[in-house]
């Protein structure tokens, strides 16, 4: 053991190497500095940095935003609902708020704030889950949201292939149990949907509508519920399309609550005045959920919208010389007073 101590060496060595070593480093630092573009610097930076991550840092990182080529991400969707659920001790903040404004006593709806972190565990995986949220200068799309789910590089393809389907089975699992029914209707200026609880009395046996109607349209709803292999055999889009037709006072919002009611269907309601092109459309009917009713108001009013977008889209600098006469708002037709039309699918 002494003789190990002899042949180390001294403190006073070790600190002379050590200002040989920094000073070595100082030169080739200042020779770099003088010698190499400051781009040329980073750059070489970067990918050190770029190396070490790779080879030192275990974590992945999943990116779900709301939005995947042009249709609601129903990933994201499926988070949405079932993370709420996952919210313990160690989460710092939760958004709660309610939507029915006729019992003030309703039990609260959770959901995620932006910036909020929430850890789950599955199958002996510990994942991390943030939620985000960016204001856009689009007017379409005015806030991008996204999640981002965190797990270790080699749970991976696990949480791929299992995780993934879990929460979407849990998810539709917590919407089917879901006692309310929502009706949302479109905000034109904020781009989006806006949702309210639904509630109406009306069934199919309190219609005021002949027996063997009623019982037909029950049969035929059942059918279409039960038939979405046979739309996806014969490649077509599972949808039901009913048009009601007649005077207001008729019993046509009765007979949409109604159906929504016996199928426990959301509703969205839209009016094409507040679409402003095509594209817009696409959009608001791509954001619609699964296992809903799309109530599309005045159908017969669309070829005046049309027509008007048409031609202010032709005269943008240009006077009408009309005969003068009453000015009638965009998508006005006077057939609508006396009539109604409204187009009911079911998705």
């Amino acid at each position: 053991m002494a003789t190990l101590l002899k042949e180390l060496p001294s403190f006073s060595t070790l600190l002379a190497a050590y200002a040989s070593i920094s000073a070595m480093a100082m030169l080739i630092r200042s020779i770099l500095n003088e010698m190499v573009p400051e781009k040329m610097r980073n750059y070489i930076a970067t990918k050190f940095t770029e190396l070490i991550s790779i080879h030192f840092n275990s974590d992945f990182t999943f990116v779900i935003e709301d939005r995947w080529q042009a249709a609601d991400n129903q990933i994201f969707r499926s988070a949405e609902v079932y993370l709420p659920t996952r919210v313990g001790p160690s989460s710092d903040s939760l958004l709660v708020g309610s939507n029915d404004p006729n019992d003030p006593t309703a039990p609260i709806k959770r959901s995620i704030p932006p910036d909020c972190t929430i850890t789950d565990d599955f199958e002996g995986m510990r994942l991390k889950w943030s939620f985000s949220s960016i204001e856009t200068k689009k007017y379409y799309v005015p806030n991008k949201r996204y999640f981002s789910l965190t797990c270790r590089k080699s749970d991976r393809e696990k949480v791929e292939k299992k995780y993934f389907p879990y929460i979407t089975k849990i998810a539709q699992d917590i919407l089917n149990k879901h006692e309310s029914l929502n009706i949302n209707t479109y905000d034109q200026e904020c781009s989006m949907w806006e949702s309210a609880v639904f509630k109406h009395p009306a069934t199919f046996e309190t219609l005021a509508m002949e027996p063997e109607l009623k019982q037909f349209i029950m049969d035929d709803l059942d059918a279409f519920v039960q038939r979405k292999e046979f739309f996806e055999n014969v490649g077509r889009a599972w949808k039901r399309g009913y048009l009601l037709y007649g005077p207001p006072g008729t019993g046509k919002s009765s007979l949409v609550a109604a159906i929504a009611n016996y199928m426990r269907y959301d509703i969205y309601d839209l009016q094409f005045q507040s679409v402003r092109n095509d594209a817009d459309l696409r959009r608001i009917l791509t954001s619609t959920s699964n296992r809903s009713i799309l109530l599309i108001e005045d159908i017969d009013c669309s070829t005046n919208v049309s027509r008007d977008r048409i031609k202010a889209k032709e005269n943008l600098e240009e006077e009408e010389d009309d005969e003068p006469g009453p000015n009638r708002p965009s998508g006005f037709d006077p057939g609508a007073a006396e009539t109604d039309t409204r187009c009911i699918y079911l998705t």
